[in-house]
């Protein structure tokens, strides 16, 4: 059944398909943090009504994609530098002991996943910055879900998902050191060394929460405190 064939889900399906079209555009850096989006012209360009326009802009003004000014223009919000900041220590926090677990508890299917994920982000050329991220954000989940513990992995899902702007911004410096950490990760997660595979990972996230104060320091016209 194609995606828009029930009538009675139209609205619906198109809003999903705008929301997904704009925040993508975000994420990559399309639209700017700045950038100005009329509804009118987004509704030619999309060929979509202004309704699942309008939807899909409260709905990313509610997740702070966008910032809703008293004109009801909506305008691409800055990166919250604090709230960046602050995942990333979470996600340091959680990843230290996901890591440990899964060096105690993975299945040979989990190293082979790992693995996989591994093997694929080395075939990746640098400027596929998109699939780079997306890799990368996969292996993490790998060693979360052998971790087996589910409330983890939930909680580095939404994680992850806040910090997909500057995730898909510093990915392509990274990808060298990103390889060579991810290797340390695994090898001591295949090990059973619960110690290494929580330094290594520890080692790793406090690496990227470098790299992402080096990208805020040179990018400040992108952030807001």
């Amino acid at each position: 059944m194609d995606y828009f064939d029930e009538d009675a889900n139209c609205d619906l399906s198109k809003s999903e398909f705008v929301y997904r079209t704009l925040r993508d555009a975000i994420l990559n850096g399309t639209y700017a943090p700045g950038t100005t989006l009329y509804i009118r012209e987004l509704s030619t360009q999309l060929g979509v009504s202004r309704t699942p326009v309008k939807e899909a802009i409260s709905r990313l003004a509610f997740e702070d994609y966008i910032e809703m000014l008293p004109n009801r223009c909506a305008v691409v919000s800055k990166i919250s530098a604090t709230e960046v900041i602050e995942l990333l220590e979470l996600r340091e926090s959680l990843e230290r002991s996901t890591a440990y677990y899964a060096a105690l508890r993975h299945t040979e299917a989990d190293i082979m996943e790992m693995q996989q994920m591994e093997d694929y982000h080395k075939t990746l050329p640098a400027k596929e910055i998109q699939r780079v991220a997306d890799c990368d954000r996969r292996f993490h989940l790998a060693v979360a879900k052998a971790a087996y513990n589910r409330q983890m992995y939930q909680t580095l899902e939404k994680v992850f998902s806040k910090l997909n702007r500057v995730s898909l911004a510093i990915s392509q410096a990274r990808l060298p050191d990103s390889l060579v950490q991810h290797a340390n990760i695994l090898n001591a997660i295949r090990a059973g060394n619960a110690e290494a595979a929580r330094r290594y990972m520890s080692e790793h996230d406090q690496d990227i929460l470098t790299s992402v104060k080096l990208f805020q320091y040179q990018n400040i016209h992108l952030f807001r405190s």
